[in-house]
């Protein structure tokens, strides 16, 4: 993919992020004798990409390597690209699933050394077959749906390496899309043993996309448009138009913003009851 701003707000939209928001979740640090990595983005351009990574992981010194992860996961080379250049360094590797690592997020995971791959016990790891967004006819699908079978293979072999379970045991659990919390992930060997420590910072994220994400208790942006197009009535731009700016950006002239605005008004004393 072309790393363009229109490419960028499509990947941000896919993952219902505003790029308009500080990108402060990734961040590498020292503390005391043990080099501090924070994942806590989406994986891949334009957020947490394996070029940055990379260059920032090879000017470690530092015998022990803490990688915190809050993530849902993201692009399925850069994760691997990642999780390789953590699995080929020379310090001591430890990883620490601080709320969340799904998809690529949770291969990135198996990169701790076998008894240093922590999760916290109110965390989550989930694990699935890769995706692929393309264009053309029945031949550029059946090159997607084949690279799309080896790229689960692939992953399903690190999962279980990592494990011990069969490889087809792994592709059954990838393909359920399956979710372990807590001591479930340690239960099954994907990690190593359960940490009191939770997320110190909350990163929030859009998990609509996946069928059998947990439910959050806030919702997400996604949600919201939803309820503006399907209960108060606006338009699928009106609503966008709203979250972004604010109610008062409906308040204009034009008589059909003037109805958006009521429609809102009306929903708001629906929801205060």
């Amino acid at each position: 993919m072309k790393r363009n701003q229109v490419n960028a707000r499509m990947v941000a939209g896919f993952w219902g992020k505003d790029l308009k928001e500080p990108n402060n979740w990734y961040a590498m640090n020292v503390v005391g004798d043990t080099a501090e990595i924070r994942i806590y983005d989406i994986i891949g351009w334009p957020f947490v990409d394996a070029d940055t990574f990379l260059n920032e992981l090879s000017n470690i010194q530092q015998n022990k390597i803490l990688v915190r992860i809050n993530s849902p996961g993201g692009d399925v080379f850069d994760g691997m690209a990642i999780y390789n250049a953590l699995k080929d360094h020379p310090a001591q590797i430890t990883t620490r699933i601080e709320g969340i690592a799904a998809s690529m997020a949770s291969i990135i995971a198996l990169a701790g050394d076998a008894d240093k791959r922590q999760i916290a016990k109110s965390a989550s790891y989930m694990i699935h077959n890769p995706w692929s967004f393309y264009g053309g006819d029945y031949r550029e699908a059946e090159k997607a749906a084949d690279l799309m079978k080896r790229l689960a293979a692939q992953l399903a072999e690190i999962y279980a390496d990592a494990t011990g379970a069969k490889q087809a045991d792994i592709q059954a659990l990838m393909d359920s899309e399956t979710w372990f919390f807590g001591k479930e992930a340690v239960e099954s060997s994907f990690m190593s043993n359960v940490s009191d420590k939770g997320a110190a910072q909350t990163a929030k994220f859009d998990l609509s996309m996946f069928a059998h994400a947990p439910k959050s208790t806030e919702p997400t942006k996604r949600d919201l448009e939803r309820t503006l197009t399907q209960d108060a009535g606006l338009s699928r731009s009106q609503a966008r138009q709203l979250l972004h700016g604010g109610f008062e950006s409906l308040a204009t002239q034009d008589a059909s913003d003037d109805k958006a605005v009521s429609a809102v008004q009306n929903l708001l004393n629906t929801i205060k009851g």
